[in-house]
């Protein structure tokens, strides 16, 4: 029986936990907490907005968050919205192919919670894209766009079977990063060694330890920073996944100066076959105050 009573209005308008913006997506992507670390999520229908604190340590790094960081809840907030909008809710995983950003200066102390916008601009059967803004009250900060593979998950099960593992849990965080090994350095190179621990991949992917695009930027990042001199910012990337690299992967990872003075190349490699590559440009410490 139909009522307008305003009690009838209010139990009608509570909403089950099973039906919370997060639940509603979390049921639909391949991964989950702490990878997962986007708070106050509003969907409208197309817009997914969503808040994320900083906690990932910047290194030399200045500015309101890391630009990994930045990078990783920018891709998130994109999955969501791409994964929201896709015309069914069945489950899939969704493997960042490229992200293209760029970062605004910025006098905001690190540690400062991060607004995220995402739309998604790009709907397909087996990939999709989406821009993402991330603001601090009204400043913005970052306006990134990012592509994606979408790998139902039956079809990812099967292609990955031999990375499953029923041990892989969802707990621990991504404040830090795991050290490099067999570092070299030279005038215009860097060099190192990086075995992905599990831990670096907690929720990412769910019983498939994949390290997250993001995380293998944050450590090119760090490496190109030993081929800088003190505090820096950066102010534009490009990045481009060509592999996945799972838990107990070797990666080599290079990074050289480039075209200008700012400007570096990186990539990363798994047995000789490319993951990953990066195109970086920082600037120094004086150029960061608005």
């Amino acid at each position: 029986m139909r009522t307008s009573s305003a009690s009838a209005t209010a139990r009608g308008s509570i909403r089950r936990e099973g039906d919370t913006v997060e639940a509603r997506i979390l049921r639909r992507v391949g991964g989950g907490t702490p990878y997962f670390a986007l708070e106050e999520l509003a969907f409208d229908g197309a817009e997914l907005r969503a808040v994320a604190s900083t906690e990932t340590d910047p290194g030399a790094e200045l500015g309101p968050a890391s630009a990994a960081e930045l990078a990783r809840h920018a891709v998130v907030a994109g999955l969501s919205a791409v994964a929201l909008g896709r015309p069914d809710a069945a489950r899939c995983y969704y493997l960042v192919s490229g992200i293209d950003a760029t970062l605004f200066r910025s006098s905001v102390a690190f540690g400062t919670r991060v607004r995220y916008s995402a739309l998604a601009t790009e709907q397909g059967p087996v990939g999709g894209a989406a821009q993402i803004e991330a603001r601090i009250e009204e400043t913005l900060v970052s306006r990134l766009r990012v592509s994606y593979a979408v790998i139902p998950e039956t079809l990812f099960t099967r292609l990955f079977a031999r990375h499953r593992t029923t041990t892989f849990g969802d707990f621990g965080s991504h404040k830090t990063y795991a050290p490099l090994e067999r570092a070299g350095v030279d005038r215009h190179c860097a060099q190192a060694r990086l075995v992905v621990p599990t831990s670096s991949c907690r929720g990412h992917f769910d019983q498939h330890p994949a390290l997250p695009v993001t995380t293998l930027l944050g450590q090119l990042v760090r490496l190109t920073s030993s081929l800088w001199d003190g505090k820096f910012r950066v102010s534009s990337l490009r990045m481009r996944s060509q592999a996945v690299a799972w838990a107990g992967d070797v990666l080599d990872l290079r990074v050289a100066k480039s075209s200008g003075p700012w400007n570096f190349a990186g990539n990363a490699s798994a047995a000789g076959r490319t993951v990953a590559t990066v195109n970086l440009c920082l600037l120094p410490a004086e150029t960061t105050r608005s």
